[in-house]
């Protein structure tokens, strides 16, 4: 009955010429004070924010828009991005910017506020009272392939690589992208996201670690997508409310036979000992970051 009532709603809307999603939200104010979830691109975040957003999200009070987002970044950019080169500056500018777009949010007091966003220390210094700071963390080598596969397959922004525009050489882009900072800015995209930008280079990303490890210990719940019975223990634990996590977002959920070419080509090169070696070298530094964080949480009472 309920999908009958949000798809009868919807074309409703589509006829008058309105275009609009549905997604659940609390039906009642608590008293557990305002969550911000920042989601890891590809770490189980689309399912784990619709179900914390059933329980916590207020009416208009969407998640952030990635396409505002961008254009936000865009529109303070000084220069045309015409190739590799400038994308990947173009991305070093908006990870930064992202943290000033979380902290607008963050001053309007809302109960919950989600979306791929970054933290740094003095946002977390200004906000810790007010938020519980939450997120969920996947081992980067796998979290970087998925990362990368989704992207070829679903990005139409020809401002950020990989994308769908086109499908040639696909094992000419990946090694492209694996040998261009590009690849190091895939690689450390957890580390973004906690610190709110991307290291320069590797002496940076070494001393990085601790503003990591700093960064980290401001979040009231940190999950990991291995382990989610314990991510919605500890949330039922702080809120005393109890979130079910679907299963949304999959890359199987829009492919034709052309995607599951591309897929599987992807899946199979990344496969290759040589390749798997590359990557892991790339993500070194954020699963340096990711193992500590799992044995702190084991320390966790």
């Amino acid at each position: 009955m309920k999908q009958f009532i949000k798809n009868s709603s919807k074309r409703i809307f589509h006829r008058l010429g309105y275009d609009f999603k549905v997604h659940r939200i609390a039906t009642q104010t608590t008293n557990i004070g305002n969550i911000a979830f920042v989601h890891v691109p590809k770490s189980g975040g689309i399912s784990i924010d619709l179900a914390m957003r059933e329980q916590f999200a207020k009416p208009g009070q969407a998640r952030f828009s990635r396409e505002g987002a961008i254009a936000m970044s865009l529109a303070t950019f000084a220069k045309s991005i015409t190739g590799l080169d400038t994308a990947t500056e173009f991305s070093d500018h908006h990870a930064q910017q992202l943290s000033g777009l979380l902290a607008y949010h963050l001053a309007q007091n809302w109960p919950y506020v989600s979306g791929h966003i970054t933290t740094n220390k003095q946002l977390l210094a200004r906000y810790t009272d007010h938020y519980h700071f939450v997120t969920v963390l996947r081992e980067p080598v796998s979290r970087f392939t998925s990362n990368y596969i989704f992207n070829k397959l679903t990005n139409a922004l020809p401002i950020m690589a990989p994308n769908n525009l086109t499908t040639d050489n696909l094992i000419a882009e990946v090694d492209q992208i694996l040998d261009h900072r590009r690849g190091w800015q895939m690689a450390n995209v957890m580390g973004m996201c906690i610190t709110g930008r991307f290291a320069r280079d590797t002496h940076d990303a070494k001393l990085m670690q601790q503003e990591f490890s700093d960064n980290l210990s401001h979040y009231k719940v940190v999950g990991f997508l291995d382990d989610l019975p314990s991510f919605t223990a500890q949330i039922k634990q702080l809120t005393n409310k109890q979130i079910k996590i679907g299963n949304h977002n999959t890359t199987e959920s829009f492919l034709d036979e052309h995607k599951q070419h591309i897929k599987s080509t992807l899946k199979n090169y990344f496969n290759e000992p040589h390749i798997q070696a590359k990557i892991a070298h790339l993500c070194r530094f954020d699963s340096d970051n990711y193992l500590r964080a799992k044995e702190k949480s084991l320390l966790i009472p």
